[in-house]
């Protein structure tokens, strides 16, 4: 329980970025938050055990968390906040 509670502040006390239609982002982020249905061009992660590709194109929905070590973002449209670590 105190791990989800650390990286809860380790996002917070970080910050985030709202991408929207066409915008991309590269940094080190530990969550996808998908605030509106959203599709991705692409996403690159280094430690996610099923290929960060299979999210390209596909359009995922309102309210999904994405939890991860994300490195790069592209959104196609729709809007996320990319939680940064």
């Amino acid at each position: 329980m105190a791990s989800s509670r650390n990286n809860a502040l380790e996002f917070s006390s970080v910050g985030s970025t709202l991408l929207g239609d066409s915008d991309a982002a590269t940094g080190s982020f530990g969550a996808i938050q998908v605030l509106q249905d959203t599709t991705f061009g692409a996403i690159a992660a280094s430690n996610v055990d099923v290929s960060a590709e299979n999210f390209t194109g596909k359009t995922l929905g309102a309210g999904t968390i994405l939890y991860g070590q994300f490195t790069a973002v592209n959104v196609t449209s729709g809007l996320v906040q990319v939680h940064k670590v």
